[in-house]
């Protein structure tokens, strides 16, 4: 499974979701269902934005955690 988790990121540096929408040009409400997780797709353009404004890559931005079947 693909986790997103942006609040993580924006914590450490002491950063708003609005702070963020700022700093990136992303409409703030975008970056709120990215942060909660209630978006029905993303667009690279965002994500370059995203990371470009908290100087990380998407490898940051993105983490991959295995499933297991039960």
């Amino acid at each position: 499974m693909i986790n997103f988790d942006l609040r993580r990121l924006l914590i450490p540096k002491k950063l708003t979701l609005n702070d963020l929408a700022e700093m990136s040009g992303v409409n703030y409400w975008t970056i709120c269902h990215m942060s909660q997780r209630t978006y029905k797709s993303i667009k690279i353009s965002d994500i370059q934005k995203i990371c470009k404004a908290l100087d990380i890559s998407p490898n940051e931005l993105f983490g991959y955690e295995k499933v297991l079947n039960d």
